[in-house]
């Protein structure tokens, strides 16, 4: 499949970064926290030929210019329409994973008319809570506070939060550690999505900071396009995460949205069912969901 790189000027000068995958119906790819556009190559590889897949770096992330001062679902749904426009991309298919989840689903509740399919991939049906620590790591544990002291505070509190996120210096120790709390071979996909780990820009704070304080579970439930949501069951894994990801899904109620679910983590993008699932909902009609 042909691969390109591309660059979008938006109209507030901003860069934002991509890399095209193939030719035909576009779809865009939306990536997790702390990685790149990248994490998407394995799903783009898997598609058969007939899609040009997008694959996006978050703003401030990657090669992506961040998005200054204050940000908000609507801002962040911009954010994903200027690449759209700048493409001329009319209507398209967007996949996103966790942290690129809401930016996904900030798109498509401004944008209905633009969407063709929306996949999350263990986004959108639960929220982080006051305290995520599987998210954030013991940072999690001091969230609600750094999170009123950003209100007051954006541009110092950005600039230290920034410092204390991990650096992609040395990635093999961090790995192997995904390896082992995913349970999963780092095959060259994993690898590679280590590989172009960034450095968490200032400007990035911003966007983690609107993930933390978003009610995801809210804005799903709002969605009025053909959604498909492939979420981790945890078991055998992590119990806890395992009941509250079962209860979150059970509570999901939207005629819009079609619930599928796959054995594992949270890094579904990487399990062979999810692979299955997303083709064959790509080649669906609307009624599908």
């Amino acid at each position: 499949m042909a691969v390109s790189i591309w660059r979008c000027i938006d109209m507030s000068l901003n860069k934002i970064h991509a890399e095209i995958i193939g030719q035909g119906k576009p779809v865009l790819f939306l990536p997790s926290a702390d990685f790149t556009g990248n994490q998407g190559q394995q799903l783009a590889d898997q598609l058969e030929e007939g899609y040009a897949v997008h694959l996006l770096d978050l703003p401030g992330l990657g090669q992506s210019d961040g998005i200054e001062n204050s940000i908000s679902v609507k801002k962040l749904a911009e954010w994903v329409k200027s690449y759209a426009d700048a493409q001329r991309l009319e209507r398209l298919s967007i996949i996103g994973h966790s942290l690129g989840g809401l930016a996904a689903i900030s798109f498509a509740l401004h944008n209905p008319e633009k969407i063709d399919k929306l996949i999350l991939l263990d986004a959108g049906h639960k929220a982080l809570g006051t305290f995520p620590v599987s998210e954030f790591g013991v940072l999690g544990l001091v969230l609600p506070f750094i999170s009123l002291v950003h209100r007051f505070f954006p541009a110092p509190t950005n600039g230290r939060l920034a410092k204390l996120f991990r650096s992609p210096n040395d990635t093999r120790e961090l790995l192997h550690r995904f390896c082992e709390t995913h349970q999963t071979d780092p095959n060259q996909y994993i690898k590679q999505m280590f590989d172009n780990m960034p450095t968490i820009s200032d400007a990035a704070i911003n966007l983690y900071m609107l993930y933390y304080r978003t009610n995801l579970p809210k804005l799903t439930h709002e969605l009025k396009v053909s959604t498909l949501l492939i979420w981790a069951d945890f078991a055998g894994i992590d119990e806890k995460e395992a009941i509250r990801s079962q209860k979150a899904a059970e509570a999901m109620h939207n005629e819009h949205v079609l619930l599928k679910k796959v054995s594992g983590t949270h890094f579904v993008q990487f399990r062979e069912d999810t692979h299955q699932y997303i083709a064959a909902y790509l080649k669906r009609n609307a009624s599908y969901a």
